[in-house]
């Protein structure tokens, strides 16, 4: 089954309050600048790994913020900008964050980019399970063997 990539409108919509969206260049995110991001978010979107048009979406979604703000943090500091490793915490005054990255993730060159950022991050929590596969455990009696 082949699903629609969201829409500029959708994007916004799910992120409301994240990314200040208008028409000015200087303050503002461009519809132009979500479309860039949707273009790379193509590259690693395999719509085989989603049941249903609401979960592609939300996942399609994180994965062009995730690209989004790698873009603006790009624009915003130049050359510095590109060469961002990964984040494993942060804070801003009393408040901080922590994130309990796997070492596996860490080890993958794909994997380990999506940690850059809360979006990125967030898509891998929900795509890992659907790229590990279902594991399951049989027990067979010893005299069974």
């Amino acid at each position: 089954m082949a699903f629609t990539n969201p829409s500029v409108a959708q994007f916004q919509a799910q992120f409301p309050r994240d990314f200040p969206y208008g028409t000015d260049p200087n303050i503002s995110v461009l519809d132009s600048d979500i479309t860039a991001a949707f273009q790379r978010a193509n590259v690693l979107t395999n719509q085989a790994l989603f049941a249903d048009q609401g979960t592609y979406t939300f996942c399609y979604n994180l994965l062009s913020a995730h690209y989004l703000v790698l873009n603006l943090r790009a624009s915003s500091q130049g050359i510095n900008g590109q060469y961002n490793f990964l984040q494993n915490s942060k804070g801003v005054g009393q408040i901080n964050e922590a994130f309990a990255i796997p070492q596996r993730i860490l080890d993958n060159p794909l994997f380990s980019m999506l940690t850059k950022t809360n979006y990125g991050a967030q898509y891998l929590e929900i795509l890992s399970p659907k790229l590990l596969g279902q594991m399951g455990a049989v027990y067979m009696p010893a005299h069974a063997l």
